[in-house]
């Protein structure tokens, strides 16, 4: 076995990457942006984070319905509050054949819990007191104190033990495709791994192919030249995406949370009122209605879908009301100039992506804040340089979105005062003891009526301080050739599934790279 494993990536690379070919049967799936790192110690954009699964086994992993379930753990126990016991499978390989123990998993979550390498998930381990190596394939969480959200944080991909940073050379994984190249902002093509634990994949390779452009990925997918977006077609081109008799479109209400987030540090955006204007100020309806096709849902909660366990619909809201949102402006003390005439109260700087839907909701906003006196400046840049600023608290205001939230220990991680960037994604700088002390606790809660109540609290004041202005939840969206079958939509959006996907003609012997 060890043998195949290490002798396995020269032979792909003689069978396709000398002639330019993928060997056997595959998918082309088109990205609507770049990749920063997939090494998933330090991988927080929704792309990697959608694709790693297929590359890295982790502990345990998120199925289909969110729900946790073993991957490299073959089985777990928790002999006390503050005690997790996993026994590994056992003849478990990375891509380069080496063994994957318990030596790796220690040295995984060690690097993330380690300051020095800045890694983004380090806040979800500072509950950690040790990781104990008990044997080979045993490995041992001890606790300061209860965390009951703990098992989520270990749906981490493992890598192996001493693998440095992979910001541009990602670690190997031991999942069910093993990378054979990356090309940032091209492409990034996995190759099937005949011997993954958890049986083969029907598919022999997946190419991603990175096509930012939206006229250019909608015209790739009708020539043939893409065979899944997921996620990535614009509402108003649905119905064009209908209209191709080999393509089916798959849509179902989703949990993906779309907000604007405040730089809480910018002198005007800093005092609450300005933030609660600016939600009464947009008409979230009429742009579902009108520019997402109807494919969105208001969001009136914050983070948290409706039908989850934990949310909270009893918080302020903010309906569209223009008048109110000059009120609250005027008792900021910034009265409008003129009345209503051309000159504004102040203006802000909007930061967003090049993607072209995103860009003009962002001119509807535009238009919206303009009504009540608030000048708006949209500034679009390549995902790359946006995400990078957004992370470095360079900004004033932003629209980002939070994929397949399950876990409602994600408020620890958006909004306790430790997770300022890197430590984690509290990235406009909100800070509120009472939130803090709330998050804490609700940390150590069992009881889950009582976590109920304390994330009712919690919820109830991130929304009266409009820490974010909550839009929509997206439905989920899938456009794909009609002959592939097997796919499945994960609530997060992850493209695990595609390790199940299979294609009708089997006769098919090879593919020519695009």
């Amino acid at each position: 076995m060890r043998k195949v494993m290490l002798l396995l990536p020269l032979l792909v690379i003689v069978a396709c990457g000398s002639q330019g070919n993928l060997i056997g049967t595959g998918i082309r799936v088109g990205l609507d942006g770049s990749i920063t790192t997939l090494d998933p110690r330090l991988a927080v954009d929704a792309r990697a984070v959608r694709i790693d699964p297929l590359i890295y086994s982790s502990l345990l992993q998120l199925d289909e319905k969110g729900r946790l379930v073993p991957d490299l753990a073959r089985s777990w126990s928790q002999p006390d509050a503050r005690t997790y016991l996993f026994h590994l499978h056992r003849g478990v390989y990375f891509h380069d054949g080496r063994e994957v123990t318990a030596e790796d998993v220690q040295a995984t979550f060690s690097f993330i819990m380690d300051p020095r390498n800045g890694s983004p998930k380090r806040g979800s381990y500072e509950p950690v007191r040790r990781i104990e190596i008990i044997d080979q394939y045993t490995v041992r969480f001890v606790l300061r104190d209860v965390y009951v959200s703990f098992p989520y944080a270990l749906t981490v991909g493992i890598v192996p033990h001493g693998s440095p940073a992979g910001l541009k050379a990602p670690p190997v994984g031991s999942g069910p495709f093993l990378l054979l190249q990356w090309r940032p902002g091209e492409e990034l093509v996995l190759v099937a791994n005949p011997c993954y634990f958890g049986g083969d994949a029907r598919l022999d390779w997946i190419q991603f192919r990175v096509l930012a452009n939206t006229t250019t990925r909608l015209l790739e997918m009708k020539k043939g030249e893409v065979d899944l977006l997921q996620n990535c077609v614009p509402s108003y081109a649905v119905k064009f995406m209908e209209r191709i008799p080999e393509v089916k479109v798959i849509h179902e209400p989703g949990i993906t949370y779309q907000y604007l987030g405040y730089n809480l540090t910018d002198p005007i955006l800093r005092r609450k009122e300005v933030r609660q204007a600016i939600s009464h100020a947009i008409d979230r309806e009429a742009i579902i209605n009108h520019t997402l096709k109807g494919l969105a849902v208001k969001a009136e909660g914050v983070v948290l879908a409706p039908l989850h366990w934990a949310y909270e619909g009893n918080i302020h809201t903010y309906d569209y009301d223009p008048q109110r949102s000059k009120e609250l402006l005027d008792a900021a003390g910034l009265p409008d100039p003129d009345g209503d005439g051309p000159r504004m109260r102040f203006f802000l700087s909007y930061k967003t992506s090049t993607d072209m839907e995103t860009m003009e909701i962002a001119q509807i906003i535009k238009g919206y804040l303009k009504g009540v006196g608030i000048g708006l400046e949209v500034r679009s840049f390549e995902w790359g340089t946006f995400f990078e600023d957004i992370m470095k608290g360079n900004f004033q205001v932003y629209s980002l979105r939070w994929i397949g939230v399950v876990d409602p220990d994600i408020f620890y991680y958006l909004f306790h005062s430790s997770s300022f960037p890197p430590n984690g994604a509290n990235r406009g700088r909100y800070h509120n003891p009472e939130l803090d002390k709330l998050l804490e606790v609700s940390r150590r809660t069992v009881d889950q009526i009582q976590r109920k109540r304390l994330y009712s609290r919690i919820q109830q004041i991130l929304a009266e301080d409009a820490v974010y202005t909550s839009l929509w939840y997206r439905d989920n969206l899938v456009v794909m050739r009609k002959e592939f079958r097997g796919f499945q939509i994960y609530a997060g959006g992850e493209y695990k599934s595609l390790q199940d996907v299979y294609r009708e003609e089997h006769d098919v012997v090879s593919s020519q790279r695009p």
